[in-house]
């Protein structure tokens, strides 16, 4: 972490307070230590980022090409520690190296994934699949489909026999929604700017450490100081901020040490991410006028695919993944933020915004009787019982925590149109949470027991 060291942070109870106003001397920025080897192969010289350069001349043939090929490779290296070992010493070194994978949609001159670790093989027709395009397309599947029970098969050219190329799908749902979801950056060769969903989860992380809501932490974090140095002097906070938004494998060590918080819980924060993507999505387009609703390819369509994708990929999950407590407890959390939030939303609005007067009147009054309601589409007209069916696959421990919301979410639907069988679903759900468990040393009633019985059946595999 360049530039990044104790003396450089103060400790001083009041360190807060003495925050500079003026931030216009920061200079622009690299966020990592400069690692990289330049070799210049017409005078055979590598220079390192120490200074120190390096001849190749006096190397044999075969030692200089294996050089050359070694240097060639762009990569970051970090020297992670060091310890005697008999005669010697070893060294644990981290490598990153960057790859290029070119992925195609659609028919085009490359059938399947290419990347430029083989680039020896680019003319000679399809790419034997490598380690990277695997890896990569396996991230994008992740993402728009649900758990398999069964494994996948792999093509030769390394897509699964059953969906094929997985950058088909990208475009109906959305590059950027995929780069939140995967956590990295939607690269246009413009200057990146944090995306508003990571400095939101960044906000999170250094809230919780606080204790105070998200709300009301630190308002004056908001991401406008990139391009600056990570170092905040006098302040340890924005430094700790301006690390997590610049460097990924930092951010994604904290989030994976939040396990414990439900809503930053790294398996499920994405789809929190997704859902909150589409909830803005879908206000979007109901503030927007006709003219612009036309140019919004996220929809109220999309946002209702959305949420129905989302619920099927958490209750394969559920269901197919050996998960401990803190993720199905995490998954509760998520599935409820989710009702809660399409309940909030349970008004009708025009799906025709501005009257015309070259419409006759039969059709005039069909555009006025169509209606936009997010919660009608879900909830209402659903044949399923939306978030409450895969809630009910829970264990009560784990989502026993919820009780208030869920009452909260009673008293908001109780006098809506919601049918009388997803009212006492969400009755059914709420009676055992107040029913007293065993390890409060009452004892459960017949009916909790077996519901409980029946949970911890279904779970004993997956709950360690």
């Amino acid at each position: 972490m360049s530039g990044l060291s104790l003396e450089s942070m103060s400790t001083s109870a009041g360190s807060q307070s003495r925050r500079r106003e003026d931030s216009s001397a920061e200079t622009a920025y690299e966020s990592d230590i400069d690692t990289s080897i330049d070799f210049d192969e017409t005078t055979g010289i590598a220079s390192f980022s120490s200074g120190t350069r390096y001849s190749i001349h006096e190397l044999d043939r075969g030692t200089k090409d294996a050089v050359i090929k070694a240097l060639s490779t762009p990569s970051k290296l970090t020297l992670r520690g060091c310890s005697p070992r008999g005669q010697g010493y070893v060294f644990l070194i981290s490598e990153t190296i960057d790859y290029h994978v070119r992925a195609p949609y659609g028919i085009g001159p490359y059938d399947g994934p290419s990347c430029s670790c083989r680039q020896d093989e680019r003319n000679t027709g399809l790419q034997h699949p490598c380690r990277h395009t695997l890896w990569v397309c396996d991230q994008i599947l992740s993402q728009l489909v649900p758990l398999p029970r069964d494994p996948y098969t792999w093509r030769i050219d390394g897509y699964t026999t059953k969906h094929g190329n997985v950058c088909d799908f990208v475009s109906d749902f959305h590059l950027d929604v995929l780069a939140d979801s995967l956590h990295c950056d939607v690269m246009t060769g413009e200057p990146i700017k944090p995306r508003s969903r990571r400095i939101q989860t960044v906000r999170e992380i250094l809230a919780t450490f606080s204790g105070n809501p998200v709300e009301q932490y630190r308002p004056d974090l908001t991401g406008e100081t990139m391009g600056k140095r990570v170092v905040k002097e006098d302040d340890l906070e924005e430094t700790i901020f301006r690390m997590l938004l610049e460097n990924d494998a930092i951010f994604s060590y904290f989030l994976a040490s939040m396990r414990k918080c439900g809503a930053l819980n790294p398996r499920f924060r994405g789809f929190r991410d997704r859902a909150d993507t589409a909830l803005d999505a879908f206000d979007s387009y109901i503030k927007a006028s006709d003219l612009e609703r036309a140019q919004l390819s996220k929809n109220p369509q999309w946002c209702y695919k959305t949420f129905k994708d989302i619920l099927e990929q958490i209750k394969a999950i559920i269901l197919n993944l050996e998960i401990d407590r803190l993720d199905y407890r995490a998954a509760a959390n998520t599935l409820v933020y989710i009702l809660d939030q399409i309940v909030r939303r349970n008004e009708d609005h025009d799906a025709i915004r501005d009257g015309n007067d070259d419409d006759n009147p039969g059709e005039a009054q069909f555009k006025g009787g169509r209606k936009i309601n997010i919660f009608n589409e879900l909830v209402v007209q659903s044949r399923h019982n939306f978030i409450l069916d895969v809630l009910d696959e829970l264990s009560v421990e784990f989502i026993d925590h919820l009780l208030p919301d869920l009452r909260r979410i009673e008293q908001s639907i109780t006098n809506t149109n919601i049918p009388l069988a997803y009212l006492h679903k969400l009755r059914d759900i709420m009676s055992r949470l107040r029913v007293p468990s065993p390890r409060s040393g009452s004892e459960p009633t017949e009916g909790s027991r077996k519901r409980t019985s029946q949970g911890d059946d279904r779970h004993a595999k997956r709950v360690k």
